[in-house]
C-alpha cells in the first residue's frame, strides 16, 4: 500500500515538473508589433534548483541512511554487551544460548553494513548529476537574452519567431535531460521503498532477540536457550535478504553512472547545437535589416 502510495505521487509529480522542474522563461516574454519583448520579472524564475523531482526520492534515501546507521549501532551495543558477558556465563547452555545470537546479530550487522557505505556513494555521485541538471537554469537564461536581442533588433516584429526556435530547442533538450535520469530515478525510488520495508521490517525481531538475551541471566539455562532459539528464527534470512539489497544497490549505483554519462553527452550537443541556433537567431536580425534597408536607385 504505502510502495503504491508513493509510486502514484511521484508519477504524478515526475509528469507535472517534465522530469525536471525547469521553467522556460521565454514563454512569458511579451511580444507584439512594435516592442523588443520585454524579459519576465517574476523571481520564481531564478529561484528553480532544477531538481525538484529528485527530492522525494533523496529525502527517503537520507532517512534509509539515518534508519541504518542507527540499526547499525542498535546492533553493535548489544553484541559488545553480549562479548562482555560471556566471560562471566559459566552454564553451558547459556553461554551457547549466548553465542547463538552472537552469530546472527554479527551477520545482520556484517550485512547491513555494505548498505549504508552503498548508499553514502550514490549519494556522492548524485551532487554530479544535479550540477548538471542545472545547466537548464542557464539555458533560460541564455534564451532570455537572444529574444530580447531580436526583439530589439527587429523592432519586436521577429521576436515570435526566435521566441519559437528556442523555445523548441531547448524544449527538446530538458526533454532528453529527463530521458537520462528517468530509469536512475525509478531504480533508486524502488530501491530505497525495498530498503525502507526490510530495515523496518528487522526492528522488532532485532528488538526480540536481545530482550531474549537479556532474559537470560534470570531464567533457567535451558528456557534462556530455548527463548534465544525462538526469537532468532525471524533474524535467520536477514543476511541473504540484505545482501541481495546490496547487489540491487551496486546496480544503482551503475544506472547513476549511465545515467552521468548520459547527461555529459547531452549537455555536449546542446552546446554543440546551440551554435547554429544562434546563428539562425542572427540570419533573422540579418535578414529584416535586409529587408527594411532601401534598394538604391
Amino acid at each position: 500500500m504505502q510502495q503504491t502510495i508513493v509510486l502514484q505521487f511521484l508519477s504524478v509529480l515526475f509528469i507535472i515538473q517534465d522530469g525536471v522542474r525547469a521553467k522556460d522563461p521565454t514563454p512569458s516574454i511579451r511580444y507584439e508589433s512594435g516592442n523588443e519583448g520585454i524579459l519576465p520579472n517574476d523571481q520564481e524564475y531564478y529561484k528553480d534548483d532544477g531538481v525538484l523531482v529528485l527530492n522525494p526520492t533523496n529525502n527517503l534515501q537520507n532517512e534509509n541512511e539515518a534508519a541504518i546507521a542507527q540499526y547499525r549501532e542498535y546492533l553493535d551495543n548489544s553484541i559488545w554487551k553480549i562479548l562482555s558477558d560471556l566471560p562471566n556465563t559459566h552454564k553451558k547452555k547459556r553461554r551457547h544460548a549466548l553465542r547463538e545470537v552472537l552469530e546472527v546479530l554479527t551477520g545482520v550487522s556484517l550485512s547491513v553494513s555494505p548498505l549504508g557505505e552503498s548508499l553514502g556513494k550514490i549519494k556522492g555521485q548524485q551532487a554530479e548529476l544535479v550540477s548538471k541538471l542545472k545547466h537548464q537554469e542557464e539555458w533560460k537564461f541564455w534564451a532570455a537574452a537572444k529574444v530580447q536581442k531580436v526583439g530589439q533588433s527587429t523592432e519586436g516584429l521577429r521576436t515570435a519567431e526566435a521566441v519559437s526556435i528556442t523555445e523548441e530547442f531547448n524544449s527538446r533538450y530538458v526533454l532528453r535531460l529527463r530521458n537520462c535520469v528517468g530509469q536512475f530515478l525509478w531504480a533508486q525510488i524502488r530501491l530505497n521503498l525495498d530498503l525502507k520495508k526490510s530495515i523496518d521490517g528487522l526492528q522488532m525481531p532485532t528488538r526480540q532477540v536481545i530482550e531474549a538475551t537479556e532474559r537470560c541471566p534470570s531464567i533457567k539455562p535451558k528456557k534462556c536457550q530455548k527463548g534465544v532459539r525462538r526469537a532468532t528464527v525471524d533474524l535467520q534470512n536477514a543476511p541473504q535478504n540484505l545482501h541481495s539489497l546490496w547487489i540491487e544497490s551496486n546496480q544503482l549505483e551503475d544506472i547513476q553512472k549511465q545515467s552521468n554519462q548520459c547527461l555529459d553527452k547531452t549537455l555536449k550537443e546542446y552546446f554543440e547545437e546551440r551554435t547554429e541556433i544562434e546563428r539562425q537567431l542572427e540570419d533573422i536580425i540579418k535578414e529584416y535589416h535586409e529587408s527594411e534597408t532601401p534598394t538604391g536607385k
